[in-house]
């Protein structure tokens, strides 16, 4: 029985007895008795109002009365081992115990991610799964299997769609139409060693020639390599650092009318300027992936990374760090061509619900408390189990808290900036085999190809691609 209840009943009972103790001491008899009027109902009104009121203040804007008690959900999820992941999962006991619903992880390593969910998706039918992330380039090939968020943010009040910084929420928006709020969310910073830069004199580099003539000087004067890039074929990663110079020099991937245009005066110039980082980067560089350049600052052989925000734990963890890394490695806002203001890059996994689930209102109650501020402020505050600890954060608000960035050296306020004004990948069904040609001709450049010859061959094979998908039709 709930407080509120236990208060009830007991008024009730009060009650009673002033009213039978009143009509005792009147001396009642048929001539002269004095009525009493006895409202009950108007007490078990606000009795009612009272439920009603506690009800409503249920937290994360879940629904009262456990509606969906004994429902169990499928969420099709990557990657077993995240920390942000992990908590989630110990997070939704607390869950289950307000809303009655079971959700079942269904982890999947990430390398076959992207086609189970495809596969899941094209196959259909109820009990593939009613709940799934993905990364923001992967939603145009699948979105049709998902569900329109609008008309439950609307009937269910939900108030912090505008919470997000923009990219994260147009990451899972399609046709002007909200599939996806973001969850998992990164921001593109710059690492360095700031014991290393302090010793010779160095800032944190503000723009991409300071990066350069930082990392000379840390070649000269150290063993050091000046910073860990990659180049290698995989997962479209080298287009990262790539992409922030082609924006930077205000060039893009497409046109208007999605015609490539990566291989005009722009994206020649953001081609050479990329190249220069391989002065100052690792010998293996041309085979390595952000993972094997990311270790190679961990272990303490580069002095630089341009990098997710998540690199900065394991930059501190004395399991996989050396000594010399551990409390080390700052991190600052990414670098601007000359003269320009700074581009930032974005990623973001947004959740959704799959059209063919048969639970759909119990789905949207799980998005809604998975996504919710409060849920997001107080994973990345959590710091009791380096198997849980994480800096992944979705909403302005938390990126803006004050104790978030306490907790976390201040990583969020520096990297909000230029989340505010980040862009994504272009997103587009096709993405994936325009990345897998753009990141060959990365590769082919870096390794001594010509830049203006290779950069127009790979146009010509992306708008062969377009041309394929129909985006020229008259």
């Amino acid at each position: 029985m709930t407080d509120t209840k236990k208060r009830s009943t007991w008024w009730l009972g009060l009650l009673l007895v002033l009213v039978m103790v009143t009509a005792a001491c009147s001396g009642t008899t048929d001539e002269g008795s004095a009525e009493v009027e006895v409202e009950v109902p108007a007490v078990e009104e606000e009795v009612e109002e009272e439920v009603e009121e506690e009800l409503e203040t249920l937290p994360f804007n879940l629904k009262p009365g456990k509606p969906y008690d004994g429902t169990t959900l499928n969420f099709l999820i990557c990657c077993p081992g995240t920390p942000q992941f992990e908590s989630w999962a110990r997070r939704t006991v607390a869950f289950t115990d307000m809303t009655g619903i079971s959700v079942d992880f269904a982890n999947v390593p990430w390398g076959d991610f992207q086609a189970r969910i495809l596969t899941e998706s094209i196959a259909g039918g109820p009990g593939a799964f009613d709940v799934v992330i993905w990364l923001d380039s992967w939603g145009p090939g699948f979105q049709q299997f998902l569900l329109p968020l609008e008309p439950m943010l609307v009937r269910d009040g939900i108030d912090y769609v505008d919470d997000y910084p923009p990219a994260f929420i147009q990451a899972g928006t399609f046709n002007d139409h909200i599939y996806g709020l973001p969850v998992r969310t990164h921001a593109f910073v710059l690492h360095y060693r700031k014991d290393v830069f302090d010793d010779l004199g160095l800032s944190a580099p503000t723009t991409w020639a300071e990066v350069v003539e930082a990392g000379l000087t840390i070649q000269e004067n150290t063993d050091l390599a000046g910073i860990a890039n990659y180049y290698g074929v995989g997962s479209a990663q080298s287009l990262f650092a790539w992409a922030l110079m082609l924006w930077g020099e205000d060039g893009d991937f497409f046109d208007e009318d999605f015609r490539p245009i990566f291989n005009n005066a722009a994206g020649i110039s953001a081609t050479e300027r990329y190249m220069t980082l391989r002065e100052i980067g690792q010998a293996s560089q041309f085979v390595d992936d952000e993972a094997s350049a990311r270790t190679t600052v961990t272990i303490g052989q580069s002095a630089m990374i341009l990098g997710w925000w998540w690199f900065h734990p394991l930059f501190n963890d004395p399991e996989v760090a050396a000594p010399e890394v551990i409390d080390n490695v700052g991190f600052a806002a990414l670098p601007a061509i000359e003269g320009s203001d700074p581009t930032s890059f974005g990623l973001a996994f947004p959740i959704g619900i799959s059209s063919f689930s048969l639970n759909q209102d119990a789905a949207f109650e799980f998005v809604k408390w998975l996504s919710h501020p409060d849920n997001d402020k107080a994973v990345v505050l959590d710091k009791s189990d380096p198997d849980t600890s994480t800096v992944v954060a979705s909403h302005i608000s938390t990126l803006s808290d004050a104790d978030v960035n306490a907790a976390n050296d201040g990583l969020h306020a520096a990297a909000l900036p230029g989340l505010l004004n980040s862009r994504l990948m272009p997103l587009i069904p096709e993405w994936a085999e325009v990345s897998s040609i753009l990141e060959i001709a990365i590769n082919d450049i870096a390794l001594g190809a010509a830049i203006e010859d290779t950069l127009d061959a790979a146009a010509a094979n992306v708008e062969a691609v377009m041309e394929r998908a129909g985006y020229y039709d008259e």
